[in-house]
């Protein structure tokens, strides 16, 4: 059964998380969120993110509309790539029958000093109900600098913890957040052309680096200063970084008439219309038709909102992996599960995970 763990913490009546059913064999994971997310982010990833576009699929055939009495000429329609059913980390990881913790994070969208403190008061709590339970932080995005402030100011709860894994996290903080006016200029030039197919697109992305949180995470921050200043890693704890080298986040598409849409035909009505579908020149795929102002944004180099580069821990003893798959992706990738629950000790056979084998774990 499920195990409900209450903590105290100032501002919040009767807080508390809850901690799934499992192998008690197997660690306790516990899921740190990014900026601006919260539980839904681990569970139900596209409440937070509807990212989930397929832009990889082939484009669809040509489509037949009938018959008219006026000639087919320009374009029918604009859209993006169809959205597709993704799995959430909670899943993946309860079908391996891991525990899991989801939470929302006090202050999602401002600086970090709160969430730190309250993960404290969970982790404290989350220890004394399991006291002979080992830990895995598994943060995406800014989580993994909750996760690293946490050790820091923490280092004994290293003991309990056997991994931190993070997924597309700003180790070293995002250009982004420093170039976030030239981004704004950006978005704001392109919609003033192609109109709110484009807002609907990117205007997460507008919003999301002007956030105070994400401006803390800005290369050279005065935060990321003081979180490197003597850190270390702690013994006892595997360290794995996560990160991202796509930004393809959407094609945008136009359905356009075929040339012989336009051509009369020996039929009443004349014109037979045939529409067929195109990705727009200059702006599709979506974030490639952006100026490359910085690694983030720049295909090869990042993520859309934290550069490969950057993901790295930067001490050494750690190992880090590269995807070709965006920031939202990180919340729902199966390759990247499949990487993460090896790294756990789940065999996974042709990318199909198969069991707990003779991992760390077993």
């Amino acid at each position: 059964m499920p195990t409900t763990v209450s903590y105290t913490f100032p501002g919040q009546l009767q807080p508390s998380v809850i901690v799934s059913d499992g192998d008690a064999v197997l660690p306790i994971v516990v899921f740190l969120h990014g900026t601006g997310g919260n539980v839904n982010d681990m569970s139900n990833p596209v409440q937070n993110w509807p990212l989930n576009y397929d832009h990889v699929s082939p484009l669809p055939p040509d489509r037949d509309e009938g018959w008219s009495l006026y000639p087919g000429v320009g374009v029918w329609s604009f859209n993006l790539d169809d959205q597709v059913p993704v799995t959430s980390w909670n899943d993946a990881l309860q079908s391996q029958q891991f525990r899991t913790v989801s939470y929302s994070q006090v202050q999602p969208t401002g600086l970090l000093q709160q969430p730190v403190e309250e993960f404290r008061a969970i982790f404290e709590a989350l220890s004394a109900t399991f006291p002979d339970d080992q830990f895995v932080l598994l943060a995406h995005s800014r989580g993994g600098l909750l996760a690293r402030q946490f050790l820091k100011d923490n280092e004994k709860a290293a003991g309990r913890i056997s991994f931190l894994i993070t997924l597309h996290s700003p180790h070293e903080g995002s250009n982004l957040a420093n170039v976030a006016n030239d981004v704004d200029g950006a978005i704001t030039s392109l919609s003033s052309i192609f109109g709110s197919i484009v807002n609907t697109a990117l205007g997460w992305l507008e919003s999301m680096v002007n956030l105070p949180a994400y401006q803390e995470l800005a290369t050279g921050s005065a935060f990321l200063r003081q979180l490197q200043a003597g850190e270390r890693p702690l013994p006892g704890l595997q360290y794995f970084s996560f990160g991202g080298t796509s930004v393809e986040l959407t094609r945008i598409l136009s359905w356009v008439y075929t040339l012989d849409s336009a051509i009369p035909q020996w039929h009443w009505p004349p014109f037979h219309h045939v529409i067929t579908v195109i990705e727009v020149p200059g702006i599709s795929p979506v974030l490639n038709s952006l100026p490359p102002i910085t690694p983030e944004i720049t295909e090869g180099q990042g993520d859309i909102l934290t550069a490969n580069a950057n993901c790295h821990f930067p001490f050494g003893g750690t190992v880090h992996q590269s995807n070709a798959i965006d920031h939202a992706e990180a919340l729902w990738n199966t390759d990247l599960q499949v990487q993460v629950l090896q790294i756990l000790g789940i065999n996974v056979s042709g990318g199909t995970i198969t069991g707990n084998g003779n991992g760390f774990w077993m």
